[in-house]
């Protein structure tokens, strides 16, 4: 409105085009259709604005790289992955492996997820990491030992997933000891390389030093040798008998009978250490004379094979660990009961030192049981019960009767071999998993011996010539 001389005027002109634009607008709306047309003449909706438009998008989640910790565009093309952990998403670039740190295609190259050790956060939590399929197995370990090649895959279909998975013949203790199953083949066997030929060729893998296949195994650890790398591979110490040490049994090896004598009186240490020999034959039934003189022979395989087929009769056969490792020789009288003496102990040559320690104090228990008044020759223990006992004592010995070893790093010995430790360990790992009847004779004396200790188990075997009745 306008104001001229006190006096109002209408703009006619305006108000007639106000009203020729509402007559526009009804027509146009009637003919689009628009929800915004109004019957009652009332003006459309205006459209939202850009700036509103632009405030919606801005409220939608962004996405944020985990590797780069980086917005991702939306119209950009990134990897998206979802883990049991959680949902990751990469750029393309930042899709790294963690071991060689080049980038991974998805499309072409296989990959998977693993944990590591984070040390950069408290106390070292385990984060997730692609890995090239190569790349992993080189990082954990999962290699041939023997051939030094990453470990076959075989691609299997689960709950309608395609699954790789590695195929391997492990160690039973060294968990790091496996080996292509190809390998467990003899040569020019003719037999197809598949899972079900392998396994029925190479069945299980146990603590025994036999060959698997053309692959050797050394007598003290039973680790597979190394062909690949010269400087790995295992020592021949007995030619005849084809057997072998690796380096880390090679450490401590045992060849010579002077080699064996300290070893023997720290045999003897311990049994006094027990309560089963003292200076005098009256107060433990043995003197620890007795058991001192004992000849101690470190032979060859084919020495203690003839012996033992020389005394068939005598108590070593029927375990895989024992029955070629060591021997207690004695002599008898036809007219006494008693043993009049044991001659020698005979064990294999070319074993690591804790191991030997164990077969003289398992045979140091055949001995102890010959010279003990209580024992007599004519009716003797069963197989079982003197097997599982001498068990028992090499067990403890490996435990209690030898001095702690000195942890050696990786780094110092400068190979991946198991430490001294760790040796000592798998000896005593053969002992409790034996499945022969050696092992279940140990398994019930040392439920005895933890009932009522050493001294009260060896008198009621004396008495009874069986281990106590079991709950």
């Amino acid at each position: 409105m306008v104001v001229s001389n006190g006096k109002s005027f209408a703009p006619v002109a305006e108000n007639r085009c106000n009203i020729a634009m509402t007559s526009l607008f009804r027509r146009l709306n009637a003919t689009r259709g628009s929800p915004n047309a109004s019957e009652s003449g009332r003006p459309p909706t205006a459209p939202p604005s850009s700036t509103a438009a632009s405030s919606s998008r801005s409220h939608r989640p962004t996405f944020i790289c985990h590797t780069c910790h980086n917005p991702i565009p939306r119209n950009l093309p990134h990897i998206h992955v979802s883990r049991q952990s959680g949902e990751k998403r990469y750029h393309q670039h930042c899709f790294r492996c963690v071991h060689c740190h080049m980038v991974i295609d998805p499309k072409s190259q296989p990959f998977c997820f693993d944990a590591i050790p984070d040390n950069t956060t408290n106390g070292g939590v385990n984060e997730e990491h692609p890995f090239h399929r190569q790349c992993f197995a080189d990082y954990f370990g999962w290699v041939c030992v023997v051939c030094d090649k990453t470990l076959p895959v075989k691609k299997t279909r689960e709950n309608g997933s395609s699954q790789s998975k590695f195929e391997f013949l492990k160690h039973p203790f060294f968990e790091k000891e496996r080996m292509c199953p190809h390998h467990a083949l003899p040569h020019n066997s003719g037999v197809v390389d598949d899972e079900d030929s392998v396994l029925a060729v190479a069945g299980s893998i146990d603590a025994t030093e036999g060959g698997i296949g053309s692959i050797r195994r050394c007598s003290g650890c039973h680790r597979f040798e190394p062909i690949s790398c010269p400087d790995k591979r295992f020592i021949d110490v007995d030619s005849g008998a084809g057997r072998c040490v690796c380096l880390a049994c090679c450490r401590t090896v045992v060849t010579t009978s002077q080699d064996a004598e300290p070893l023997w009186e720290k045999v003897i240490d311990f049994f006094e250490y027990l309560g089963l020999v003292s200076s005098t034959e009256t107060v433990s039934g043995v003197s620890r004379r007795s058991m001192s003189s004992i000849p101690i022979l470190i032979v060859g395989y084919e020495a203690l094979n003839d012996n033992l087929k020389a005394h068939s009769s005598g108590v070593h056969y029927g375990s895989s660990q024992i029955m070629t490792r060591g021997l207690c020789l004695s002599e008898h009288s036809a007219d006494s009961e008693e043993s009049l003496g044991v001659t020698a102990v005979l064990c294999l040559s070319g074993l690591p030192a804790d191991l030997t320690s164990s077969i003289l104090a398992h045979e140091a228990t055949h001995a102890w049981i010959k010279l003990h008044p209580n024992f007599r020759y004519r009716k003797s223990l069963p197989l079982k019960v003197e097997e599982g006992l001498a068990q028992l004592i090499a067990f403890l010995f490996l435990n209690d009767g030898l001095e702690p070893v000195f942890e050696e790093s990786s780094s110092l010995r400068n190979d991946s071999s198991p430490s001294d430790s760790q040796l000592r360990q798998y000896f005593k790992y053969c002992i409790e998993t034996d499945e022969t009847l050696y092992g279940d004779g140990f398994r019930s004396a040392a439920k005895a011996y933890a009932e009522m200790g050493i001294q009260e188990l060896l008198y009621y075997i004396a008495l009874n010539h069986d281990f106590p009745p079991s709950d």
